[in-house]
């Protein structure tokens, strides 16, 4: 009993430290003792009863998160168990004669067992950090074909091997049949085929990474371009507009100084009610995103601005202070900015009154994006518009906002405020500066 309860006290929490790790959350009250007690069971069961180790791991991941294919769900249930049986029996078949001890001894010593699993959850963590692999980068991964394949086949390997080893551990132990020799050749092709696959994985997301800032930045340069093009235009319309304030200026002081009443107030109907519209005009909104010192997020917000423009959006741009980047990687948070923006653009098209208020600025130290839009509907029904394939749009359109969910997921310094009400549709995006 003492030997079991150590077991419980070593092996699951290792399980499920590692779970919650490659999982990137941590498990609720709840999810431990469901956890907890299916192991348990596991364990005075018949032998077959080992998938069930998985099973809850998986189905815990599941309900969690039900937008995760499948084949993500199930690497989540299988790598802690198999992490922990491959590091333990490498660690035991190999480092153990070092000291003088074999595999045997840690059945038979309670201190020799549970340095084993601190060991292996050690070289576990040191692996993961030496190849800086990053598990919640598993969710982008799998949209790529050839990846999602890769995993497929790894979920595969990790169950054969799993149940391959605990049936030559039983076969050894229960029917004395000597198989450590084909245990000690299962570890060393298991665990060089792990490190290839986290390698294998992370340079495979390294690449796209890059390739996605390669396109990031010449993106940037095309919208940069336009900007430019823009601000050339609206300057060429205020030299127009002051040849024509100087004419106007002729025109009314020749009535001033003939008192004539009449004429001035001919100039003013006929010519100055233009102009007055021509100065309040949106399109000099643009000439406030040099407030906004990243050219990236510059060059994005004033495509997006020149988009809404050309589809007769009315645009209010809000940056009255200098503003830099928010705290986290660039890049997502470009992807953040182009969703809320092209949700907003496409969900004003359809209003009665297409209309975008788009507003960067700080407020106590946090990072604050507004991006506000008109809706055809009164009110978009918010509990909703986190499920999959669901934006402010409608069902299967555009591009869903589980991005965005998954991003509050991935930063915890990232917030989201969504509301909806009389036409208008409102998401505020508050980043914390982590390093205050």
């Amino acid at each position: 009993m003492l030997d079991y309860l150590i077991l419980c006290l070593t092996v699951y929490p290792i399980i499920l430290y590692i779970y919650s790790n490659v999982r990137g959350e941590r498990l609720n009250y709840v999810e431990k003792i469901i956890a907890v007690v299916t192991f348990v069971v596991v364990a005075y069961s018949w032998f077959y009863f080992i998938v069930g180790n998985f099973i809850v791991l998986i189905l815990l991941s599941y309900f969690k998160n039900r937008e995760l294919p499948v084949s993500l769900h199930v690497f989540y249930g299988v790598f802690p168990w198999l992490v922990e049986g491959v590091f333990r029996r490498l660690t035991a078949f190999f480092f153990l004669p070092i000291i003088g001890l074999n595999y045997i001894d840690i059945d038979r010593n309670n201190f020799v067992f549970v340095t084993v699993e601190l060991v292996s959850l050690i070289i576990y963590i040191g692996l993961v950090k030496m190849s800086k692999f990053n598990f919640q980068a598993f969710i982008e991964m799998v949209s790529v074909r050839k990846l999602k394949v890769f995993l497929i086949i790894t979920d595969i390997s990790m169950v054969l091997f799993y149940v391959a080893m605990e049936f030559l551990t039983g076969m050894e132990f229960q029917g004395g049949v000597s198989t450590l020799y084909y245990r000690e050749w299962l570890v060393v092709i298991y665990f060089a085929f792990f490190i290839l696959m986290l390698f294998y994985m992370n340079r495979s997301y390294q690449n796209r990474l890059e390739k996605e800032i390669a396109n990031a930045r010449e993106q940037e340069l095309r919208y940069l371009s336009a900007y430019s093009k823009k601000v050339e235009g609206l300057y060429e319309e205020l030299r127009a507009f002051r040849h024509d304030y100087a004419n106007i200026l002729v025109s009314l002081k020749e009535g001033i100084d003939r008192k004539d009443i009449g004429m001035i107030q001919k100039v003013y109907e006929s010519v100055l009610e233009d102009l007055s519209d021509f100065i309040q005009s949106s399109k000099f909104n643009i000439g406030r995103l040099a407030n906004i010192e990243d050219d990236a997020i510059k060059s994005l917000l004033s495509a997006k601005f020149l988009e809404a423009e050309a589809n007769h959006i009315e645009v209010d741009l809000e940056v009255k202070e200098k503003i830099g980047a928010p705290d986290i990687p660039l890049l997502d948070y470009i992807r953040l900015l182009a969703i809320l923006c092209d949700n907003a653009i496409e969900a004003a098209l359809e209003a009665e009154n297409p209309a975008i208020t788009i507003a960067c600025f700080y407020q106590d130290d946090d990072y604050v994006l507004i991006v506000d839009n008109t809706t055809k509907e009164e009110q978009v029904p918010i509990d909703l518009i986190y499920q999959k394939d669901y934006s402010s749009k409608g069902y299967g359109r555009g591009i869903g906002l589980t991005t965005i969910h998954q991003m509050m997921r991935k930063y915890p310094n990232l917030t989201v405020e969504t509301d909806s009400v009389a036409h208008h549709f409102c998401q505020t995006i508050r980043i914390k500066n982590t390093l205050n």
